[in-house]
């Protein structure tokens, strides 16, 4: 019909800022459409695959063109399914419902998964097995393993010794001085700091006796975000399976590359098998979907849930067009890191 469409619409937190519902007026066109707060809008015909950028969006609603066409995306659970939008007297953005939703569902997915396997043992076989001893294996109350505690020791001491001998933190949220770049590049090059102890690029470029030529001053990349650094957290320290985290690691970062790389080049038909991420898929539910944090992790880069109408699976998908966040880079550049160090100490510890 013609006149206002009858919702208001956010712009989400995304590298695409792309458009949110964020609240629907009774009676009013998008309410008789069955639209709801916190549907994510979508190119018409995509699948909910391709989200329409917040300004675009805004553009073609005010231009006045009717019928306006949009396909939405919605992801529903029954932990956020009876959020009114208010908290703490304030209004909860519809974007982070919409992530926490999509988060939700697949934890709900995977605990349903978990209870399916822990059905009650019928009474008749139950009489036959009290004659076994019983093992109980806990899986929520396992403990994080000595081996994963001093990786995490490790990174951290590093951490500090590298601050202590630059005289200021290069792993904090903040960009690198001309001052402290040419301080860094004089210590590594005058031998003052212990190459033992220096980050492995530094190391290599310490030559003793050699005085390199100084570079160029260079600002560190963008850190990730606290959410990346929580799922990331999450998954190396919450899995019991220490291997098994390295692997997903691996996995991970792999997809992630395709889908900023491979993904964004030809046409659609060629780049979008580099983009979509079958969760079903033997491989994938073994190392992301069956492992903690490492689906949240992927949300965080970039991908997003689908339904697929023409298999009915779910996806994880990168939009086309997309080379990721600024801190992409830095993000995959801690996981590649964690996943060298700890190979290397279970390397050693086998010796």
């Amino acid at each position: 019909g013609n006149g206002p469409l009858g919702m208001e619409v956010e712009k989400r937190k995304t590298s695409q800022a792309t458009a949110i519902i964020l609240g629907i007026i009774p009676n009013g066109q998008a309410d008789k459409a069955g639209l709801k707060r916190g549907d994510i809008v979508c190119h018409p015909g995509s699948n909910g695959n391709e989200e329409i950028r917040y300004d675009q969006f805004i553009a073609i609603a005010k231009s006045g063109r009717r019928p306006l066409r949009f396909d939405v995306r919605r992801i529903d659970s029954s932990i956020l399914s009876g959020v009114d939008g208010k908290t703490g007297g304030g209004r909860v953005s519809a974007d982070y419902i919409a992530r926490k939703q999509a988060v939700i569902a697949a934890a709900e997915a995977r605990d349903a998964k978990h209870k399916a396997k822990q059905k009650p043992i019928p009474r008749s076989e139950k009489r036959m097995m009290d004659q076994k001893p019983e093992k109980i294996y806990d899986h929520h109350q396992t403990e994080v393993s000595d081996e994963t505690r001093r990786a995490m020791a490790a990174v951290k001491q590093a951490e500090r010794e590298d601050a202590a001998n630059l005289g200021y933190n290069p792993y904090e949220s903040k960009a690198m001085t001309s001052g402290q770049a040419r301080t860094a590049t004089v210590a590594v090059t005058q031998g003052e700091i212990n190459a033992g102890n220096a980050p492995p690029q530094m190391a290599a470029e310490a030559s003793p006796g050699r005085v390199n030529k100084p570079k160029d001053p260079v600002t560190p990349g963008t850190p990730p975000p606290p959410e990346f650094e929580h799922a990331f957290s999450t998954l190396v320290t919450s899995n019991y399976d220490h291997a098994a985290v390295l692997k997903s690691l691996s996995i991970m970062r792999k997809l992630i590359n395709n889908a900023i790389t491979k993904g964004q080049q030809g046409n659609d038909e060629t780049s979008s098998k580099f983009r979509r991420v079958r969760l079903t898929n033997p491989k994938i539910k073994e190392t992301i979907a069956d492992v903690n944090g490492a689906l949240e992790l992927m949300m965080c880069t970039g991908f997003v849930l689908s339904e697929s109408d023409a298999d009915g699976e779910t996806y994880l998908v990168f939009p086309p067009g997309e080379k990721g966040s600024s801190w992409l880079s830095s993000a995959l550049s801690m996981m590649e890191s964690y996943e060298n160090d700890s190979g290397n100490e279970i390397k050693s510890s086998r010796v």
